[in-house]
C-alpha cells in the first residue's frame, strides 16, 4: 500500500507537545531525512523529510509523492515519535510512527490508526535543507534512461524518457509491456511516476518509486494486480 503523509490542518492536533528530558541530553533529529516506509506486503516508499525546532516543537516536511506535508515529532532521549493523518477514502486515520535514534539513523514501527502496521527507517540526508542548497542539489531526469526492471515473473529492460518541468515529470514508457506515456512527480531526489498499459487484456496502471542520484535511479515498482518488483536505471542522454 502506498503512504500518504499529510496532517488534519482543519482540528487541534492531539499529539503532545515534546518536552526537553530534564538533566539527559536528547538525541539531534533535526534535519533532513531520507525516509523508507515498509507496510503492506512489504512495499516500500521512499521520501525525504525534513524536521526543525519551532519554539519548544518539532515540526516538519514530509515531501511524499501528493507533495509537501507537515508532520510533528518528539524526542525523548533516543525515543523519537511522529505523529501525521493518512487520507484515505474514508477520511483521516491518525497514525504514530514510533523509534530510536541514533546518530545519523533512526529506525522504529508505524500503526495506522489501528488499521495496520509497518515499519520505517531514515538516514540523515547530506542535503543541507536550505534554499540555495536545496536548488544547487535538486535531481533532474530529464532526458532518456535504460532501465532494469525485476519482478518474480522475470527481468525486463524498458527504455523511458522523461521531461522535467519544476516538480513535474512526463514522458514516454517503452518496453515489455508496449508502449504508454507517463506522469509523476519528483521531490528533491524522490519521484514516482505512473503510466497505465493492458497486460493480457487487462489495464494495469504500474507506479514507480524511487530516488534519484545524479545519472542513475533505483527503487520499487507496482505492477498493479500483477505483483511488485525493483528497478535501477541509468541515464543514457
Amino acid at each position: 500500500m502506498g503512504v500518504i503523509v499529510g496532517v488534519d490542518v482543519e482540528g487541534e492536533s492531539s499529539s503532545p507537545v515534546h518536552e526537553l528530558t530534564d538533566g539527559k541530553p536528547l538525541a539531534d533529529i533535526v534535519g533532513s531525512w531520507d525516509v523508507t516506509v515498509t507496510a503492506g506486503q512489504g512495499n516500500e516508499t521512499l521520501a525525504p523529510l525534513v524536521l526543525k525546532k519551532d519554539g519548544d516543537q518539532i515540526v516538519g516536511t514530509f515531501s511524499g509523492p501528493q507533495g509537501d506535508q507537515g508532520v510533528e515529532a518528539s524526542i525523548k532521549d533516543k525515543a523519537v515519535t511522529i505523529w501525521f493523518s493518512v487520507r484515505t477514502q474514508t477520511g483521516l486515520i491518525g497514525v504514530t510512527m514510533s523509534g530510536t535514534a541514533d546518530g545519523d539513523s533512526m529506525k522504529g514501527s508505524m500503526d495506522f490508526g489501528g488499521r495496520g502496521q509497518g515499519q520505517w527507517s531514515a538516514k540523515r540526508s547530506s542535503a543541507i535543507p536550505a534554499p540555495v542548497q536545496a536548488a544547487e542539489s535538486k535531481a533532474d531526469v530529464t532526458g532518456t534512461w535504460a532501465f532494469q526492471v525485476e519482478t518474480g515473473a522475470g527481468t525486463g529492460t524498458p527504455t523511458m524518457t522523461f521531461k522535467q518541468e519544476g516538480e513535474k515529470v512526463s514522458g514516454h514508457y517503452s518496453g515489455q509491456l508496449g508502449e504508454a506515456p507517463l506522469t509523476g512527480t519528483i521531490k528533491g531526489n524522490a519521484i514516482e511516476f505512473a503510466f497505465d498499459v493492458s497486460v493480457q487484456g487487462v489495464s494495469a496502471h504500474i507506479v514507480y518509486s524511487g530516488t534519484v542520484e545524479k545519472d542513475s535511479m533505483k527503487g520499487t515498482v507496482k505492477l498493479a494486480d500483477f505483483g511488485d518488483g525493483t528497478f535501477t536505471a541509468k541515464k543514457k542522454s
